[in-house]
């Protein structure tokens, strides 16, 4: 049954997820200007892209987005279910630490003073609190259809 709760909340993740492509995740402030750091990249103020590759991160929110478009429609297979949520979480806690490591990385070798988080930064712990309530929903599932196959 595909209108349980936790199927918005996956949904919810699934546009979160979408929302990430939409602009920068971070504001890296230099002496001489700054860096936003994009999934594409990270750009000066000017827009030019300076040499860092981010494909990592743009392929774990691809791949984010897709688990979580996937975990919705396995309402039937609950067990695959909760182990694809169970996975998502974990990956979105690489997602976390794979765009702290490019603001890291971008502060390191570019000087840069402080860095200032823009407001898709703070999507990926909401998608992650979201992954946990849709896991305890799911258990809950499951724990009550194995009650009703004690009562048979």
């Amino acid at each position: 049954m595909i209108q349980r709760s936790q199927s918005l909340y996956l949904l919810i993740v699934f546009i979160l997820s979408i929302l990430l492509y939409t602009g920068p995740l971070a504001f890296i402030g230099t002496a001489d200007g700054g860096y936003f750091l994009q999934h594409t990249g990270v750009f000066d103020l000017s827009g030019e892209k300076i040499d860092v590759s981010t494909w990592p991160l743009t392929a774990m929110i691809s791949i984010s987005a897709f688990l979580s478009f996937f975990t919705i429609f396995s309402y039937m297979k609950r067990q695959r279910q909760m182990r694809l949520t169970l996975f998502q979480m974990f990956f979105n806690l690489g997602l976390i630490a794979v765009a702290y490591y490019y603001v890291r990385y971008v502060m390191h070798n570019y000087e840069g003073i402080q860095f200032v988080i823009q407001w898709r930064a703070v999507i990926p712990p909401i998608m992650l609190v979201l992954l946990i309530m849709a896991f305890r929903g799911i258990r809950r599932d499951e724990l009550l259809i194995k009650a009703y196959d004690r009562l048979r």
